[in-house]
């Protein structure tokens, strides 16, 4: 048998095989349409401003369809921490405002940025310069097309710029199909949902519009004894409406409209700990005696100032020896320890969480050629929010945010405009994928901010009006190289931002405006005197920095990809007015990274194996932390100066970890989803000031979180429909949320979150006995476990120290009823009309030669049959025949 007979002969039998495995394949285990070939699910994300597979993506990229966020129960973004390696989450409060107060971060890294329809929505992390971040929480995660969370240094392909990575919401657009969904909940603690969607074409594929909404209303699960009232609730309304208009077949736009309203009761948090002996000041009694003002030990001093009761209450102080703010502090502490954690005694101002946001996004996509294409996305957003809060719960006004007396109006409320141009193309052959492109963000008040406060019953009021503006260029190219290397490609990308910041500040002392200088110009703030008089201050600052990313990734095969990375980004400053020349600009964080990882879709007999993982190196450098300096004393500018804790740049570090994602189907109806990160930390360079000092660890970083969900489809006929049972399971190691020291050698009582877990359970059964109808159960913290999730580390400072815990069991039912989303019926079909007969062809013998590489362990069992017995016939004549019908 000759060679090329030999591969003809093993080709058709082959082709035999492969047929017939597609035929069984298809028989047994046909997948979905958003799995891949062995049952995985293929998620498309646009994480480098195009569609691709995530699994061809080289970035340490972690994706959720709608129905992921739905089996996971992901309402808002702490709740993709459960999920998400190296997502940390600090959430000092349980509503929408606790994106103001909380923090998100990427691999131990500040500055990550929100995306919602390509539009960035501001930084999630703490603000230096006046602690208002603009983000969201509840409200938005329904009728997606996808979550992304990608890590690492971003900004030189799109939108903001970032050192720690950017989570992306990216919202479903309108379709040809007139379809839609409406879903109602309802659970514990009066617990009602709704949820829904309709998809209108107008004019097929030229008009079409989504509307989308979603509401929730829910008690809150912390009680005030004293008025019955209930904080930790949640009622709001989210709405978006989205149009495409598609004049031609080249050029497309896409309106959105989006919205979001909440009011609740705002917060508890728990008071735990007083130092009832902290002392404020010294109170002279007569020359060279004193005692001691404290939190709660002694007489209070108003008594003093009343001729009737200053002889006893002088008495009683030496006798306490010192006098106090608040003689009940120990009484009402008792108390809420015996309350536990979900009651607090009263609140000396009432909790507000109120947030109204809205904007309007335009994209408008123009293909001018095959090579390319135009894209621009235009937004405004406006921020609206009034946040009343009572820092320690409890009938003490140790420390309050918000105006207990006229607390309306709203305390941020400003506007954000963004626009991107991007030009989009291939070149060299189509072998280079390219985008230039353009950023401009703007923010301004609308008026001037309101940041009122009231601190051992004393109100002050912080007017400020912060003008932000973000400019930037960027480039970035993708080259295949798979002329030298089969599936090599290189990435780079460029980026140059300009930041720029004007605060203008005024300060109110117990009075409602600012003092005036004889020629009636504001009275301008003596250094950390700020609070301490009525005045005015401001200041500008001007920051710039470049930005790169470069990779190197293989396509090993169509399921293995491999790839390195490196990447610099940089966080802009801040400005500070309130304090010495010196240390009024907060200069830029810088931070360069290192990346290794592999995508890998692999099979063992006959189960199905995703594995996603990463190795990382990050420097950061210029790190803003808190340093003790030296300042001119406010009470006495002439003698010496005093020490003062600001925030300066002081401070460089290095970061290290690795991730881990896999996702196993081992059998049919079976697959289970574990997911583990690990980061090391260590400071290289700390102030020298805190010597006297340990060097304090990173807060808000977990070293290690480790989760797993398993999902079982139970073996039920198709006419049932599909019942599946899904668990959710995480792990988050401890954080460090203050210095066990601090800058003045006073210990802090409660600085480290415990490790805490979490168990969810989820039954599904979609398609019920056939009709568009889903049914849910959920239970969200199914063991009613305890556990802090933020502290308010105040007892160096105020005396106290409060915590907030998670949210206790949750359970509800939902029913979801889908609609339309198929095509028209066809139309009768016409009665059946045999051809005419005709005569058959004479048959004419007709011959193949077909070469055909391939490993004969890949072929059926029968394939493997008809190769050898083909070759033993052929051996004595050297030729063979098969019939194939």
């Amino acid at each position: 048998m000759s060679a090329r007979f030999r591969l003809a002969l093993c080709a058709t039998a082959a082709i035999l095989g492969f047929a017939g495995a597609r035929t069984t394949v298809a028989q047994t285990d046909q997948p979905a349409a958003s799995s891949g070939t062995n049952g995985l699910e293929e998620i498309v994300v646009t994480a480098r401003r195009k569609e691709e597979r995530v699994q061809t993506v080289p970035i340490a990229i972690t994706a959720f369809s709608q129905k992921d966020v739905e089996e996971k129960h992901i309402l808002q973004i702490s709740d993709l921490a459960k999920n998400v390696p190296s997502l940390a989450s600090n959430q000092n409060q349980s509503d929408a405002n606790a994106f103001y107060s909380g923090q998100i971060r990427l691999r131990g890294l500040p500055g990550s940025v929100i995306y919602f329809a390509d539009v960035p929505l501001g930084s999630v992390d703490y603000n230096p310069t006046n602690g208002i971040t603009h983000g969201t929480s509840t409200g938005f995660f329904y009728d997606l097309d996808n979550v992304e969370v990608i890590k690492g240094p971003q900004g030189t392909l799109f939108g903001k710029n970032s050192i720690g990575g950017l989570i992306s919401l990216e919202p479903k657009k309108p379709t040809n199909e007139f379809e839609g969904y409406a879903q109602v909940k309802f659970g514990n603690y009066s617990d009602r949902e709704f949820e829904g969607a309709v998809n209108i074409p107008i004019i097929a594929d030229k008009l079409m519009v989504r509307i989308a909404g979603q509401s929730q209303q829910r008690d809150g699960y912390t009680k005030d004894i004293s008025n019955g009232k209930d904080y930790d609730n949640r009622d709001y309304y989210s709405w978006r409406v989205g149009v495409t208009l598609r004049p031609t077949e080249d050029l497309e736009n896409y309106f959105l409209y989006d919205g979001y309203y909440q009011h609740t009761n705002g917060s508890a948090t728990i008071p735990t700990f007083y130092n009832l002996g902290f002392t404020f000041a010294q109170i002279p009694l007569a020359p060279g005696f004193s005692l001691p003002l404290t939190l709660g030990r002694g007489p209070v001093l108003s008594g003093l100032f009343n001729p009737a009761t200053a002889g006893a209450t002088v008495g009683a102080a030496i006798a306490a020896g010192g006098f106090s703010f608040f003689p009940n502090a120990g009484a009402l502490l008792a108390q809420q320890k015996a309350l536990g954690v979900r009651a607090v005694t009263g609140r000396s101002t009432p909790g507000i969480g109120k947030d109204y946001f809205y904007g309007f996004t335009n994209t408008t996509t123009w293909d001018v050629s095959d090579n390319l294409t135009i894209k621009n996305v235009a937004a405004a957003r406006i921020f609206k929010q009034l946040t009343s809060n009572d820092d320690n719960s409890s009938a003490l006004p140790i420390l309050n945010i918000g105006d207990p007396i006229n607390n309306n109006g709203w305390n941020d409320n400003s506007v954000q405009y963004t626009e991107e141009f991007q030009l989009q193309g291939r070149a060299l052959n189509e072998k280079l994928a390219w985008v230039l492109g353009g950023f401009l963000e703007f923010d301004h008040p609308l008026g001037y901010n309101t940041d009122p406060s009231t601190a051992l019953g004393g109100l002050s009021i912080y007017h400020f009006h912060e003008t932000n503006r973000s400019q930037a260029v960027f480039a970035h190219g993708i080259y295949d190289l798979g002329d030298y290397v089969s599936g090599l490609r290189l990435t780079a990308g460029y980026r140059y931002t300009f930041d720029y910041q004007s605060l203008q500040e005024h300060g109110y002392k117990n009075v409602d405006r600012v003092t005036r200088n004889p020629d009636g110009s504001p009275n301008n703030c003596a250094p950390i005197d700020f609070f301490d008089r009525n005045c005015a201050a401001g200041s500008n600052a001007h920051f710039s920095a470049y930005g790169w990313n470069v990779s190197l990734d293989e396509q090993l095969d169509p399921n293995t990809l491999i790839y390195v990375r490196a990447g610099n980004a940089y966080r802009p400053g801040g400005t500070n007015p309130q304090v010495p020349a010196a240390f009024q600009s907060l200069k830029p964080e810088h931070v360069t990274d290192v990346e290794i990882g592999a995508k890998v879709d692999w099979d063992l007999m006959g189960a199905h194996f995703r594995t996603n993982g990463d190795l990382f190196h990050t420097d950061y450098k210029a790190i803003q932390v808190q340093q003790l300096v030296s300042v001119p004393n406010p009470s006495d500018p002439n003698g010496p100066p005093t020490a003062a804790s600001l925030e300066t740049n002081a401070a460089s570090a290095t970061l290290e970890g690795a991730e881990l994602e896999v996702t196993a189907i081992p059998i049919t109806g079976v697959e289970i989803s574990p997911h583990a990160s690990y980061l090391y930390s260590h400071y290289d360079k700390y102030p020298a000031v805190f010597t006297n000092a340990e060097t304090p660890p990173f807060f808000y970083l977990p070293k290690w979180q480790v989760g797993v969900t398993g999902t079982y489809h139970l073996p039920l006929d198709s006419s049932i429909g599909d019942v599946s049972v899904s668990v959710n399971y995480s792990f988050e190691g401890h954080q460090y949320v203050a210095p066990a020291v601090d800058a003045t050698g006073k210990s802090e009582i409660f600085n480290i979150i415990p490790s805490f877990d979490n168990l969810d359970i989820r039954v599904d059964w979609t398609d019920m006995f056939g009709y568009p109808v889903d049914a849910a159960f959920f239970m969200t913290n199914a063991l009613d476990t305890t556990h802090v999730q933020a502290v308010l580390p105040l007892y160096t400072q105020l005396g106290f120290t409060a915590l907030v815990y998670n949210e206790p069991q949750m359970f509800g039912f939902s029913l979801k009823y889908r609609f339309g989303g198929e095509s028209e019926p066809e139309s009768a079909t016409a009665a059946y009309v045999p051809p005419p007969v005709v005569a058959p062809a004479p048959s004419v013998p007709k011959s193949y030669l077909v070469f055909f590489d391939f490993n004969k362990s890949d072929l059926t069992p029968q394939a493997v049959t008809i190769v050898d017995q083909a070759a033993h016939n052929a051996a004595p004549a050297k030729m063979t025949k098969l019939e194939v019908t």
